[in-house]
């Protein structure tokens, strides 16, 4: 059902389509979203109320919010996709408006008349990638609009350039990475020549420098080419430096609309909304004086702004002061018998390389960041510990036994695995059936088990027992399939990916979980798969760099993220605050790895370069 005012909306039919992309700058638009509410189903809840929001050419505006807060939905909606589409109660319509002075109602439209006005993109590119070939797929589109053979090879050509992908139009796209399917994925958006793109977290997969790399491409075509982009984001310190405004939304409604050097200021409101703020604004914030031009938006502004109030690591003489370290993580690295070791593992793919006689010992009770490059052999080498895969050589062993590759259930009786997709894990009719699982099937668990129902407290989910797991936000499936593990008590975990589709805190409560658990179970030995630097400078004892296959890196998170220039050849950066210390303090050998910690090294450091010009 939807209610929409329809005496000033235009309806056209599909029209030849705009020229080739390349150099092309996208004209004059408006698109209005005026939506009252929405619900996906007639007595539901709103998941959107009260929106009321504009987008133009030439800007780029970030849609920040917790996980289950309608950003994705939001997103549906600015590309016409809701109702119509996906299904639910609207009342609100979505408009553009262009130079000529007609408004269109992109809710009403056809799905193929909608994309030429505005492209999306999804969270997963594999949900949107349907041909074999990359050129194939970025032709898919204007094909089906009629068009022109010569006009369908020019924006082929066009959209391809415009993403930096010129050279893969040949490519498979089974053989792409994360990053390249990404590209395409937009590449074929482009291709429909909308002035407007909405993308639904591009990044949430990528590795750092890949991350970049997309908001690099985004930003170029927003400033350089005209076009309006709309990003749904989780990662605020990578993104938010490219924005022109970030709008916060939490409940279905938007909460923020600004500029991004004043909307995360106070940060009260952002945490009150369960959003963490980026780290470079809650050191502004704790460290006023440097910043009142207003909060950094990059390391590079930050450094400069610190540099300028000589809060720098030497005093105002310029003599060296004593180097303020970091204080030593809480924690200490186990050393005891070994979880999981790998001796001279060798796997290939297609005659690529993905683990090149590598080796590797992760202690008992141990928690270890794998990182890397999309590619550089993370996910293979946690499914070939967990029995996933047969390496072409080398052998390796799960808590003293042999692992039995191609046997899964020989480890699963004491490691869990979480996939990077956690849909492929989910088949239960009902959030309880698939914490049931275990308990109803059978299937061996350790005698301190938890219940489904304390599983269930536990990841925040006691209140959707009876909801289909497809009917969860993307956030709340991660932590239902995390929780299904956990009923069985595993000694080990193997997670690939654990903190797509999940906001900051929501990222930081899971692994708040695990170290519960961790404690309650005494030993609980985790290897993290991650590009989310902040959780593994937070959470891991140990960090283990891959770069085409073999380990470049072992070392604690402090002393790793010391070494700048080493992670970026391993398609990583460092996080914010860890750049920042790096920057300021070229020889330290350890990092802050927060900003509390920072604000108080640079106290400490004030303090020091005070007495220091009084002596």
């Amino acid at each position: 059902m939807s209610r929409r005012r329809q005496s000033d909306v235009a309806r056209p039919g599909a029209g030849p389509g705009a020229p080739a992309l390349h150099g092309r700058k996208s004209g004059r638009f408006e698109l209005r979203a005026a939506i009252s509410s929405f619900r996906y189903h007639e007595q539901g809840p709103a998941v959107l109320t009260g929106v009321e929001l504009s987008f133009g050419p030439g800007e780029m505006v970030v849609i920040a919010g917790p996980s289950g807060s309608g950003k994705s939905t939001l997103a549906l909606a600015l590309a016409g996709l809701v109702p119509g589409r996906v299904g639910g109660c609207l009342d609100g319509q979505v408009t553009l408006h262009s130079g000529t002075g007609v408004a269109l109602d992109l809710t009403s439209l056809p799905l193929h008349e909608a994309a030429q006005h505005v492209g999306i993109t999804f969270q997963n590119p594999e949900y949107q990638l349907i041909q074999y070939q990359v050129a194939a797929e970025v032709a898919f589109g204007p094909e089906n609009l009629g068009l022109p053979h010569e006009e369908v090879v020019a924006r082929v050509h066009g959209a391809l350039a415009a993403v930096r992908a010129d050279d893969l139009a040949q490519e498979a796209i089974s053989s792409l990475s994360g990053g390249q399917k990404q590209r395409v994925a937009i590449a074929a958006a482009l291709a429909m020549a909308p002035p407007l793109l909405v993308l639904d977290e591009p990044t949430s997969d990528l590795d750092p420098v890949g991350t970049q790399q997309v908001m690099e491409i985004l930003h170029e075509l927003s400033h350089t080419r005209g076009h309006g982009v709309v990003l749904v984001e989780h990662k605020l310190d990578e993104v938010v430096r490219y924005a022109d405004r970030v709008i916060l939304v939490d409940g279905g409604r938007v909460l923020i609309d600004e500029h991004p050097r004043r909307a995360f200021l106070p940060t009260a409101r952002w945490h009150a909304a369960g959003v963490r703020p980026p780290e470079l604004v809650t050191l502004a914030e704790l460290v006023p004086g440097p910043f009142t031009a207003g909060a950094p938006l990059s390391v590079e502004a930050a450094a400069a702004a610190l540099a300028d109030a000589r809060l720098v690591l030497t005093d105002a003489l310029g003599a060296q002061v004593e180097t303020v370290s970091p204080a030593p993580a809480a924690r200490a690295t186990p050393s005891g018998p070994p979880a999981f070791e790998a001796h001279g593992l060798r796997v290939s793919y297609k005659g690529k390389v993905a683990l090149a006689d590598l080796s590797l010992r992760v202690a008992q009770g141990e928690w270890l960041a794998l990182i890397g490059a999309n590619g550089s052999g993370k996910t293979t080498l946690g499914a070939t510990l967990m029995g996933f895969l047969t390496p072409d050589a080398g052998r390796a062993s799960c808590f003293g036994e042999p692992v039995r590759f191609g046997r899964i259930a020989k480890q699963a009786d004491r490691v869990g695995y979480l996939f990077q997709n956690v849909d492929d894990m989910l088949f239960g009719a009902s959030v309880a059936a698939e914490l049931e699982f275990t308990a109803r099937h059978g299937v061996p668990a350790g005698h301190d088990a938890p219940s489904a129902a304390e599983v269930a407290a536990l990841i925040g989910l006691a209140d959707r027992g009876a909801a289909h797991p497809y009917n969860l936000s993307g956030g709340e499936r991660q932590r239902l399939a995390l929780g299904a593990l956990l009923t069985r008590a595993p000694r080990a975990l193997i997670l690939d990916e654990p903190t797509t589709g999940l906001d900051e805190l929501h990222a930081e409560a899971l692994f708040d979980l695990l170290a519960r658990v961790r404690t309650a179970l005494g030993s609980l030995t985790c290897v993290l798969i991650t590009h989310d630097m902040r959780l593994v400078a937070r959470f891991a004892d140990r960090v283990v760099a891959l770069r085409a296959g073999e380990i470049v890196l072992d070392t604690t998170p402090r002393r790793a993220f010391a070494q700048a220039a080493l992670l970026e050849s391993c398609g990583v950066r460092p996080p914010a605050i860890a750049a920042l210390h790096g920057r300021l303090d070229p020889e330290a050998e350890e990092v802050a790895v927060g900003a509390h910690e920072l604000s108080n090294l640079l106290a400490t450091t004030r303090e020091r370069t005070m007495h220091a010009a009084l002596r």
